[in-house]
């Protein structure tokens, strides 16, 4: 049976409840977007869009069988677009779901004119043993899927009350239409505007976003990583 694809609206409280319980909370247990800032997000209660698309089937049942998902924003002042989460569940890997997710939410943020469509991994270089196989692994495949590596310092804000930033991830581009680099300007407002929307309007003063942010000028290059 063909998957379906639905985008999940304000009103499907019981679809949105159950992608977040279910395969998202399986993949991104440590570092959770709280339900409640999706819910504002899709009312439009938050300075960004919120899109989030799940994969399936019966998805308009009760119980939806969701196999995978992706959420993604777009920011006013840049115009950029953020892909902030896309999980599959183990029984649907190796099927190509996860590309084709992406590919979808890359098309349309690209059609509605983002003038760069990012993303956050974990930085291999900053993890150690078994971690650090799993970031380069993640981290391959979407270079393999045409995504680069920001050549740029980055730390992601906390995302809601009790998380921490991130200091261990990298900023990657998914179908950068510049490939020598990006507009340092674009990048450094965009991350402006992600910090705002986590952590409230007191981080323009933040120190720690004006190291990052101090680091995005002129032209970002934009680089293919591997493992030495």
């Amino acid at each position: 049976m063909d998957l379906e694809l639905v985008t999940i609206g304000p009103a499907d409280d019981h679809r949105l409840d159950a992608f977040h319980a279910g395969i998202y909370l399986d993949a991104f247990a440590a570092q959770r977007e709280p339900l409640d800032a999706w819910r504002r997000a899709l009312r439009g209660d938050a300075p960004y869009a919120l899109t989030v698309r799940i994969a399936g089937h019966d998805l308009a049942g009760a119980s939806p069988n969701i196999v995978g998902g992706i959420a993604y924003e777009r920011y006013p002042a840049s115009g950029c677009g953020l892909l902030t989460y896309a999980c599959v569940a183990p029984a649907a890997r190796g099927a190509g779901l996860g590309r084709r997710l992406i590919d979808d939410a890359v098309a349309a943020l690209t059609a509605a004119g983002a003038p760069l469509v990012l993303g956050e991994v974990d930085d291999p270089t900053a993890r150690d043993g078994a971690a650090a196989d799993v970031a380069w692994a993640r981290l391959t495949r979407f270079q393999r899927w045409g995504a680069r590596v920001l050549d740029v310092p980055y730390v992601q804000p906390s995302l809601g009350p009790g998380l921490a930033r991130d200091r261990g991830l990298c900023l990657i581009a998914f179908g950068a239409r510049a490939p020598r680099g990006v507009d340092g300007a674009v990048l450094a407002t965009f991350v402006r505007e992600l910090w705002a929307a986590c952590e409230g309007p007191g981080a323009a003063d933040d120190p720690e976003l004006a190291r990052v942010t101090g680091a995005m000028r002129g032209t970002v290059a934009l680089v293919e990583r591997t493992r030495s």
